[in-house]
């Protein structure tokens, strides 16, 4: 592994240690400060909303200034958003909470570019196994970041949960001297040029391929692990203890194929690895149509984080593979838009559509949307053939 893979790998474990903390105290924080009811979940709303608005304009801004700038950027308001947070709970002040989260939105915006930056470092050979060694950094923040968490509750015991945000803020710290150490990856400006060929990868079926399945894999994630713990609770009676353990092993399910999905990629190809991560989808959604109970929901949610990790890994360099240098800030910037976009949908339609079905009924609709899914991935090529001979 060269230096700059180590550094985005560490880099992208500090990140998820201070994304761990809001994600899990953030609606418990903001039900303590909202003035009003409903609005508890807001912050971690705004987080959302914030990254969607920058994703593209942080890909447009690294297309000029190098990932080292723009990363730096990003991981600065991780730690403003953290002080800030620590702050507004100290005052209770829930207005400044919502300012802080929208910080932490750029944060996230700018972190969801580590891995693309890792391709640029890496050699054709290893871009795969480049992309899997970032995303495990995801892991050890999984592993040890709870834990830390609680341990940090501690340091200032007045203040409820102002400890763990503490903690958050010293993750950005961490991460902005790890990305100052970064060497320069340079980018290709964007060069002068007719407005057709700026959007000439809007015309390449193999980057619609790997942003169509890359957001898939996001939106399916994401929606079904909203899901999950809400039908535990509600539909099956299981205590939120139970809930959060599920969870935590839908995290390791998501992070662990890092160290191995990125060298079946370079040693396979996309196709397979995208077509075995629907299969592996595909098994998680069979083990949730065979029961209920708590060892059907470990098995279905563990699966479910494996076939992400092979989409979102794959998915990642199919986009990618056939962009040219100088116009990698505008396709990049799009997909991952879409891709911001797809999360903030999951999110945002869980409870809804759990409202209108049950979790077993919601897993038979993921099984068709699967079977759509191949069938686009196999009419792909030949659009692609028809298009090389237009």
């Amino acid at each position: 592994m060269n230096r700059s893979l180590a550094l985005l790998t560490l880099a992208q474990a500090s990140y998820w240690s201070a994304v761990l903390i809001g994600v899990s105290l953030s609606p418990l924080i903001g039900a303590q400060l909202t003035p009003i009811e409903g609005l508890a979940t807001l912050p971690y709303t705004l987080v959302s909303l914030s990254a969607l608005i920058c994703t593209y304009s942080f890909s447009q801004l690294v297309q000029h200034t190098g990932w080292r700038a723009g990363f730096r950027l990003g991981a600065a308001a991780g730690l403003l958003a953290a002080l800030v947070s620590v702050w507004a709970i100290a005052l209770g002040n829930f207005y400044l909470f919502c300012a802080a989260s929208i910080l932490m939105g750029l944060y996230q915006a700018s972190a969801a570019f580590y891995r693309l930056a890792a391709l640029d470092s890496v050699p054709a050979t290893r871009k795969g196994s480049a992309v899997g060694w970032v995303l495990s950094g995801s892991l050890i923040a999984a592993l040890l970041g709870p834990t830390l968490a609680i341990y940090a509750g501690q340091w200032l015991p007045n203040i409820l949960y102002a400890g763990p945000y503490l903690l958050a803020a010293g993750f950005g710290l961490l991460a902005l001297l790890l990305i100052s150490a970064l060497p320069v990856i340079p980018r290709a400006a964007p060069q002068p040029a007719s407005s057709n060929e700026q959007k000439g990868f809007l015309r390449r079926t193999s980057y619609w391929q790997g942003t169509i399945n890359t957001a898939f894999g996001q939106f399916a994630m994401l929606l079904m692990m909203i899901v999950a713990p809400l039908s535990m609770h509600q539909h099956q009676h299981y205590p939120t203890s139970i809930g959060l353990s599920v969870i935590g092993w839908h995290l390791i399910g998501m992070f662990l194929p890092s160290f191995v999905s990125g060298k079946l990629l370079d040693k396979f190809s996309a196709p397979t690895m995208i077509y075995t991560g629907f299969g592996v989808l595909a098994g998680s959604a069979l083990i949730a149509l065979a029961g209920t109970t708590t060892l059907h929901y470990y098995l279905s949610l563990f699966l479910l984080g494996i076939g992400w990790n092979f989409l979102y890994v794959a998915g990642t360099w199919q986009y990618n593979s056939q962009l040219e240098a100088a116009e990698k800030g505008r396709a990049q910037g799009l997909t991952e838009l879409l891709i911001a976009l797809a999360t903030a949908l999951g999110a945002a339609l869980g409870g809804v559509l759990l409202s209108l079905a049950d979790w077993q009924n919601l897993n038979g609709g993921l099984l068709v949307t699967l079977i759509v899914m191949v069938v686009l991935n196999l009419r792909f090529p030949a659009a692609a053939l028809r298009l090389s001979r237009s």
